[in-house]
């Protein structure tokens, strides 16, 4: 038993060097000035307390070459579909569809996805979610990268409030995408986020579209890079600042730990996928769970507990360190040193609790309806 889990802090440890030593490259600048025609994809359901502000952001866009909007109602019962009208009534490069007129094996989120896919006009896609916040050059700043690269994993943080879980979950978010950087540019891309990522309409058909992953909740990012990556594609990460999307943040840890142990629950069946980055993810939670353990019994194994949390606390700084200074955002040395004592709390409670997902209920529908 000990020597499984040697190995599994072995594998930890070797990850976070890992990520650390791809934020040392230089960016593999694989971009174009030509301007691709773009469609831009969101799904909505129930979104009407927000939509606004993401509609909006899509009419400011300052871009050259031909863009449209694909907003798909995923069956909403408020308010939402008179907001998206209002737009595409107004703004011809607004499509409105709902997936009440549908049909598909596809469920959640990449049935709408998969319906805006097919409806888009163009063959460069760039997705983003509801909640988020975009600057007026996202979709140019993204294009440079479009045009030369067959995936592009976009960044996209959290702007904390005065809340510590804003705090918590702002730091949090930034170590994910700062890991997902750093084993791009190693040439090894695991994650990426429906918030901000692009890809082409024949990366999307080589893959079968989502048919592989059709019953999964979430899937429609990370674990779809990986069925993409099957073949051969090219993968890149948005470094460029004005191509980075502000998401939504959470006021309560409630919401928060739920939208984590929703993300967590694909990650439990990796190992379909990407037998690697699953070892990774499994080593994270016995890593994690292994030093609560070793600080509740810190009065027999203070040394090793000691030894242990320093080397994991030296490798998360010095990734979260150099990832802020790479990318030009502001160091919190206090929240991070929060957010390192939390989270092995964390990490055990979301990875424990993400076998119970289809019990949870995600924008007013039971997720396992």
């Amino acid at each position: 038993m000990l020597f499984i889990v040697i190995i599994f802090f072995f594998i930890y440890y070797l990850s976070l060097i890992f990520y650390l030593s791809g934020l040392y490259k230089k960016e593999d600048k694989v971009l174009s000035d030509y301007l691709p025609d773009i469609s831009v994809i969101l799904c909505v359901r129930n979104g009407q307390n927000s939509i606004d502000s993401i509609l909006n952001d899509f009419s400011k866009q300052n871009y050259k070459g031909k863009l449209e909007f694909v907003i798909i109602d995923d069956d909403s019962n408020d308010q939402t579909a008179e907001k998206i009208n209002f737009f595409s009534n107004s703004d011809k490069r607004f499509k409105y569809l709902n997936t009440k007129f549908f049909s598909s094996n596809l469920k959640y989120k990449k049935k709408a996805l998969s319906f805006g896919i097919e409806n888009a006009k163009y063959s460069s896609l760039l997705f983003t979610d509801v909640d988020c916040c975009l600057g007026p050059y996202w979709v140019s700043s993204m294009s440079k990268y479009i045009s030369k690269n067959d995936y592009v994993i976009g960044f996209s943080e959290i702007i904390p409030n005065d809340l510590f879980v804003s705090k918590f979950q702002s730091i949090d978010y930034k170590m994910l995408m700062y890991a997902s950087l750093g084993c791009t540019l190693n040439g090894f891309p695991m994650a990426c986020s429906g918030q901000n990522q692009s890809y082409k309409k024949t990366t999307y058909n080589r893959s079968n579209g989502f048919d592989e992953i059709q019953d999964l909740l979430q899937g429609d990012d990370s674990i779809f890079l990986q069925l993409s990556r099957k073949n051969n594609i090219k993968v890149c990460f948005s470094e460029n600042s004005q191509s980075h999307v502000i998401a939504k943040t959470h006021n309560n840890w409630k919401d928060f730990i739920l939208q984590r142990i929703r993300w967590a629950g694909d990650a439990n069946i990796m190992w379909k996928y990407n037998f690697i980055f699953f070892l990774i993810i499994l080593s994270t939670f016995v890593v994690n769970f292994f030093i609560l353990t070793l600080f509740l019994l810190s009065n027999k194994f203070l040394v090793p507990f000691i030894i242990l949390i320093s080397l994991k606390f030296i490798l998360e700084f010095l990734i979260y360190y150099k990832g802020s200074l790479r990318l030009d955002k502001k160091i919190d040395l206090y929240s991070f040193f929060l957010w390192h004592i939390i989270q092995p709390f964390y990490i055990v409670l979301t990875g424990s609790f993400s076998f119970f997902n289809n019990n949870f209920y995600w924008r007013g529908r039971s997720i396992s309806k």
